[in-house]
């Protein structure tokens, strides 16, 4: 079990990023300053051999300038909110849009933008720090963000801790792409998640309710399948976000739980999503674009994101559960990517 670091480059501003180096047993996680992204992330296979199961960039520019948050930290609230304005007890706070007139994943200049301080936490673990300022993004408070990246075996927990001095609004989710082939389109991974419900969107990305029933619509999960076996049904939902992109309501609501398990059918890898949050986006990165690691050109499809979460545009439904963070309490929320093959 070792942690290594070292220099990543610089943004174009010229702030300093460093790379930390998690290893347990055969497994790697690299996990860069820059948006306190997951790089890399090595695992065995059937065969035997180490295959990287994320997507991400050779240097700081890609991730500066790409539009898809790979492996990002995201927040200070994930997911999109209708109108770039929020509730905070009855009271309308207005946000930055970054996407038409929503905001998407905190802003144009969100956790997933920012330099985290970072240190070694433990024998394989590195936490990384950020303090995002009063209005930051437009949300009320300064709050300070420490998640916790750790390595063990092939198992890979994240925990996000946070608190506030103002009322705001707090749901951090990792927007990490995986294939667990290491390459190709992921249509023919399977998948399973334990919900028996999704919410609904309209053309705009903007739920339309908090939970419909999956039974007997494409996004029927709950008997594993192969992704790509209904991602092009005649559903308007499936028109609207051109795949998959959509929160999924887990059963239980509550507790560190098994939420998704998805198969890579060439590899042979297997993971199993653990979270304590009540929703997770089911994204079949179809508007993925863009050069990555080593010169792999990326394209739709070719990966997927599983982003545990409170529900999207929750600030503006309260009914859907308090999720405001007070002066005085914390945010603690653990997510584990756990690998088996």
């Amino acid at each position: 079990m070792a942690v290594i670091q070292a220099p990543f480059g610089a943004t174009w501003e010229g702030q300093a990023v460093d790379r930390f180096t998690l290893r347990s047993g055969p497994a790697e996680a690299e996990i860069i300053t820059f948006g306190a992204a997951l790089r890399t992330l090595l695992v065995p296979a059937r065969s035997g051999e180490l295959v990287d199961v994320v997507l991400g960039y050779d240097g700081v520019d890609g991730y500066q300038q790409g539009s898809g948050y790979l492996g990002a930290v995201v927040g200070r609230c994930a997911n999109r909110i209708a109108g770039a304005s929020c509730l905070i007890d009855g009271r309308r706070v207005a946000l930055e849009a970054n996407e038409g007139p929503k905001q998407l994943h905190g802003g144009p200049l969100g956790f997933s933008h920012r330099v985290f301080q970072a240190r070694q936490s433990g024998e394989s673990a590195v936490t990384l720090t950020y303090t995002a300022a009063d209005g930051e993004g437009g949300f009320p408070g300064a709050l300070t963000l420490h998640v916790t990246y750790t390595l063990s075996g092939a198992n890979l927990t994240i925990r996000c801790e946070a608190s506030s001095d103002k009322d705001t609004y707090c749901n951090i989710t990792n927007h990490s792409y995986f294939n667990l082939n290491g390459g190709g389109d992921v249509m023919g991974h399977r998948l399973w998640l334990s919900a028996s419900r999704y919410t609904p969107v309209g053309p705009d990305s903007i739920p339309t309710e908090m939970a419909r029933p999956v039974a007997g619509t494409p996004f029927d999960f709950t008997i594993e399948k192969a992704l790509g076996r209904d991602v092009d049904a005649d559903d308007q939902q499936l028109r609207f976000t051109g795949g998959y992109d959509h929160n999924f309501v887990l059963d239980p609501a509550q507790g560190l739980r098994r939420c998704a398990r998805l198969t890579g059918e060439r590899s042979g890898i297997a993971m199993e999503v653990w979270t304590e949050k009540p929703g997770v986006q089911l994204y079949t990165g179809n508007g993925l674009e863009g050069t990555g690691k080593g010169g792999s050109v990326y394209g739709p499809r070719q990966a997927v994101c599983l982003e545990t979460q409170f529900f999207p545009d929750s600030p503006n439904h309260p009914e859907w559960g308090d999720i405001l963070l007070r002066p005085g309490r914390r945010y603690d929320y653990t997510t584990a990517f756990r690998f088996s093959c």
